[in-house]
């Protein structure tokens, strides 16, 4: 997505300090998880917020045996429902609960609930085994109260919990009036672990919904719901289980806004297989991610992706290239948001295998978004990986097959990892802009924002774009690293755009593309590159060698897609040498005279007076030889 159009020779290097830092402890493989403590980058940039939030799994959470000499049995009958002791009433199919204490329940209610009214001091342990309960006016399992209640699914036991559509029942009165609007419904801390069977049918809204602290410790659970799968208001923290979701709204979601450390989904391992209209796992603060296998649709994935155009730049007009969307800004309220992964503070991933099918962004943060391991495949209707603020790739293995925009961020940097782009747009792109922006430079003027930055440190990067193929609307820096962009075939997109410096010091770049907007290496760059553009085009298939004076092969690779330019650096370059570049049969001399490098032609032509980027001398037409672009000296 082109955000400006920038002809000028490129201005010293303004060096960007781009910080974004998670402290404190990660989860292990260990029975707890510790607290986190993550730092929150505001949005200029410069101050800082710390937020703790609590990750542990208590022994309780995670204990799933029970002494059944000592647990009150609940027998369920339709009209015969049985207790053998205190703490449990029955009337008209409901079993109320009221003290604390153990409760084995098994057998059926056709037109039922259990309803749990304990004392706010006391827990409540509930062992399911064989539990069949179907409610036609509220949520078959309703806890008004407790300190805390524990679900247990017994071994090898099968439990099912369904609600009829179009209940309205709720709790309390006036102000403190609650609507109920889950087939199991809390309002207190609830965890249910075990190795048994949960399948939940929320009809009326919601499948398991906790106003407090929802945890999911072990279990295997199919809910179909017309809302939400999961939804726990302070926090959804899962350690294990497997899961089926098939919803009509979030798959999971935890949505407190108002209190610092709440809001947030934390999950450290499971299997999952999430079928959402909307989001697939939502949270209002943070996302974290340790472990576990998720294979997410959202809005019925990438086909359903609301179309987008690109009107191309007239490169002689100087109009600037802009982008139409049917709908701007899927984070609007009045809009339907489709994304896979979804954050409004910071999103991490440490471990993980996650594939995602998303109408929208498959991975998305309004902060910060920190991918520190695991493997990600991704299919976006929109942009693979998006942060409103920083992105930073540390190590993952990310695949993203199919995008508009491929990874997006006020500052993107790579450190390590092994990342594959498809876009149908820009590969990378480091913008503050709004998904839809037209900017307009002249000869002479520069459109950079000082807060965007590209940096490549480290890691194996791969991108094949039809726009630019690494695009920053400030710098970009490359120090280390294999980078491999298959640029765009139109000459009004880049292999390389920015609208600040562009320097290399470091690692290994090999890039082919169109050569109309190509861009080159500042002076200020330490590592010697070359832009080298053909008289002709050559197609996708394409061999492309560079070889030194001896013969030695430095660098190959094979072109995705036709192009006319290619661009390529490495510490085995060095200024006052002369290379050979050979495309399928053809060879060509390529003398190194300056840091960065730019000889051959281009087939394209520019209007009179504008400048060749990274070249202040570029000669008007009818000035030398026709289309012929100077050396850099």
């Amino acid at each position: 997505m082109k955000k400006k159009m920038n002809y000028t020779k490129i201005t010293p290097f303004l060096s960007l300090a781009v910080l974004v830092m998670l402290a404190g402890c990660q989860a292990t493989s260990s029975d707890t998880a510790q607290s986190a403590e993550s730092t929150v980058i505001a949005d200029s940039g410069t101050s800082e917020s710390t937020v703790d939030y609590d990750l542990e799994f208590s022994s309780d959470d995670l204990e799933v045996g029970y002494d059944e000499s000592e647990a009150t049995t609940v027998q369920l009958t339709d009209d015969q429902s049985t207790s053998d002791g205190e703490g449990a009433t029955i009337e008209d199919n409901i079993v109320t609960i009221t003290t604390g204490g153990t409760y084995l329940v098994s057998g059926t209610l056709s037109d039922g609930q259990i309803k749990v009214t304990a004392p706010d001091t006391e827990e409540v342990h509930l062992i399911f085994d064989g539990v069949e309960i179907t409610s036609s006016s509220s949520a078959p399992l309703l806890i008004e109260e407790a300190e805390k209640v524990f679900v247990t699914l017994a071994e090898g036991s099968e439990n099912t919990l369904t609600d009829k559509a179009g209940s309205t029942a709720s709790i309390g009165t006036g102000d403190d009036a609650t609507t109920i609007d889950g087939t199991i419904f809390s309002k207190a801390d609830l965890t249910v672990n075990g190795s048994g069977n949960l399948t939940v049918n929320g009809n009326t809204n919601h499948g398991i919904v906790s106003k407090d602290d929802l945890i999911i410790v072990s279990g295997t659970y199919q809910i179909t719901a017309v809302g939400q799968g999961l939804s726990g208001k302070d926090a959804i923290k899962i350690k294990d289980g497997t899961f089926t979701f098939n919803t009509g709204t979030d798959g999971i979601q935890s949505d407190n806004d108002q209190e610092e450390g709440r809001g947030f989904v934390y999950i450290a391992g499971g299997d999952f297989v999430i079928d959402a209209e909307q989001d697939g796992i939502q949270a209002e603060t943070l996302l974290q991610i340790d472990g576990g296998t998720f294979d997410i649709t959202a809005g019925g994935g990438s086909a359903n992706a609301v179309a987008k155009t690109s009107e191309g730049m007239d490169f002689f007009n100087q109009t600037a290239e802009t982008e139409t969307e049917e709908n701007l800004d899927t984070d609007d309220t009045s809009s339907t948001s489709t994304k896979g992964l979804k954050a409004t503070g910071e999103l991490i991933i440490n471990d993980g295998t996650i594939t995602i099918n998303a109408a929208d962004d498959t991975v998305h943060t309004d902060g910060n978004m920190i991918l520190s391991g695991g493997t990600l495949s991704l299919a976006s209707g929109d942009d693979g990986l998006h942060a409103n603020n920083d992105v930073q790739l540390n190590g993952s293995t990310v695949a993203i097959t199919e995008s508009y925009e491929g990874i997006e961020g006020k500052t993107i940097t790579i450190s390590d990892g092994e990342i594959t782009v498809l876009a149908s747009d820009d590969g990378l792109n480091a913008s503050s802009g709004t998904s839809t922006t037209s900017e307009q430079t002249g000869p002479g003027e520069t459109a950079g924002s000082s807060e965007n930055a590209l940096i490549i440190s480290g890691g194996t990067l791969t991108v094949n774009s039809s726009g630019d193929g690494l695009d920053s609307n400030g710098t970009i820096e490359i120090s280390g690293g294999l980078t491999t962009v298959s640029g765009p075939e139109n000459d009004g997109n880049g292999t390389i755009d920015s609208n600040g410096d562009t320097i290399i010091t470091g690692g290994t770049l090999k890039a082919a593309g169109s050569s109309g907007m190509a861009v080159t290496f500042s002076e200020s760059s330490s590592q010697a590159s070359v832009l080298y553009g053909f008289e002709n085009t050559y197609e996708a298939g394409s061999e492309i060698e560079l070889s030194d004076a001896d013969g030695t092969i430095l660098l190959s690779w094979t072109a995705d897609k036709s192009f006319t330019s290619v661009q390529f650096s490495s510490a085995d370059l060095a200024v006052d040498e002369t290379y050979t570049l050979s495309v399928n049969d053809e060879t060509f001399e390529v003398p190194i005279s300056s840091i960065s490098t730019t000889v051959g032609t281009i087939t394209g032509q520019m209007e009179e007076g504008m400048q060749q980027p990274g070249n202040g001398d570029m000669q008007k037409p009818g000035e030398g030889e026709p289309g012929s672009m100077p050396e850099l000296n």
